[in-house]
């Protein structure tokens, strides 16, 4: 299912690129901004990915006693405890790369809008 959702991500965001690429152009500030947004989703696909492998680690690993999901018990394996750890990291790291990235979505969403209302009257560009 992640796959999916990061397929649909990449060909939503190749054709939002694509849509807008002569206002990337001309504008650095939203060109700065696709490249950061399409770095820290980069990032949170490989730590998406990662995220899977340990769970597979972990499930491999389902008949140790632990005290919780990303808790180790006691007398459980070096490898069980090392991908609990990680994972207890992931789920922190990878919904925060997803805060970011909407965030910065909602910024390029700013920076298309014209300039409106009582400010454009007295913008200088707007006349």
């Amino acid at each position: 299912m992640q796959v999916a959702a990061l397929a649909a991500y990449a060909a939503g965001g190749a054709g939002l690129i694509l849509g807008n690429k002569a206002r990337l152009a001309g504008q650095s500030d939203s060109r700065r901004n696709t490249v950061l947004e399409l770095a820290i989703a980069g990032v949170a696909a490989g730590t998406a990915l990662y995220s899977g492998i340990l769970g597979k680690k972990m499930s491999e690993h389902s008949g140790e006693a632990t005290a919780g999901t990303t808790e180790a018990g006691p007398g459980v394996s070096a490898e069980l405890e090392s991908a609990q750890r990680q994972q207890r990291v992931l789920q922190w790291v990878t919904p925060a790369l997803t805060v970011i990235m909407i965030v910065l979505s909602a910024q390029q969403g700013e920076q298309q809008r014209p300039v409106a209302g009582w400010i454009a009257r007295f913008a200088p560009d707007s006349r």
